[in-house]
């Protein structure tokens, strides 16, 4: 792994670090207090750091902290998305909780087969809890909402769903070509062909290819364009030449992450 790798995720690592509240959790930016969704990208950022290149010797991450900041958010937390358990989820098993089960009741939700959105986190969080959705969830008559369409995020929900079912839903080599057309010249992905390059598109891009058993050209002209996308702030913006998120700094990391590995192959 490259110094300048590490440097990378370092600075990314600093700048998310600079959200963590002390009191538990993180927000959008030092000053705006803790969610559910900014933890969420907060923590992600930390596990993909540490997995692959160690923590930095100065870091502070309390664990106990966070998930006490999580546990008291879910007791008032009304109306929780299909989106917003698995974020907490993933959250809390990463801290280290125990009984999910019955902190989430997650199993219980009527509108899971609502929507394709619904359908992903609910299979995401059956994959976290490591349960088996052929137990838990009647999804064989599903084809209109996982159906391959709409925009490069919904056609990597289909993807995802497609192959947890381990069902042959749409044409795989068709799917490949299309998400291949969303790439420009800049080596980013649009949220569909001819359309602006943003980081999320990007991340869930290879995500899709690598979920469909297929490689990426040229990974190094991505790398420029998430490279691109990092701020002096060490933060990630959806986009070059825009503002830092901690959302946009998950996709990159994860996306650089991601290629690092496939151009060093």
């Amino acid at each position: 792994m490259s110094d300048n790798f590490k440097k990378n995720l370092y600075l990314a690592f600093h700048f998310t670090t600079e959200r963590q509240k002390r009191g538990g959790g993180f927000g959008a930016t030092p000053k705006l207090p803790a969610t559910v969704e900014d933890t969420f990208h907060g923590l992600k950022i930390i596990d993909i750091v540490g997995r692959y290149c160690g923590l930095p010797d100065d870091a502070y991450i309390d664990k106990k902290v966070h998930m006490e900041f999580l546990c008291n958010f879910s007791k008032t937390w009304t109306n929780k998305t299909i989106k917003g358990i698995y974020q907490l989820a993933w959250c809390l098993n990463w801290c280290g909780a125990k009984d999910l089960d019955k902190i989430l009741n997650w199993k219980d939700r009527k509108d899971i087969c609502k929507s394709r959105e619904n359908l992903y986190y609910f299979f995401k969080i059956a994959r976290l809890f490591r349960q088996d959705i052929h137990e838990i969830c009647n999804y064989k008559r599903l084809s209109s909402i996982v159906s391959f369409s709409g925009i490069l995020f919904k056609r990597w929900m289909a993807t995802f769903i497609n192959a947890a079912t381990g069902n042959k839903l749409f044409d795989m080599t068709q799917a490949c070509n299309w998400i291949l057309a969303c790439r420009n010249y800049d080596g980013g992905f649009g949220f569909l062909p001819g359309s602006t390059s943003y980081i999320e598109n990007t991340h869930y891009a290879l995500l899709t290819l690598k979920t469909l058993g297929e490689s990426l050209e040229a990974p190094e002209e991505t790398i420029d364009f998430v490279l691109a996308c990092q701020t002096g702030t060490g933060g990630f913006s959806r986009r070059p030449n825009a503002a830092p998120f901690l959302d946009a700094t998950w996709h990159g990391i994860a996306t650089l992450v991601n290629l690092t590995r496939q151009a060093n192959k």
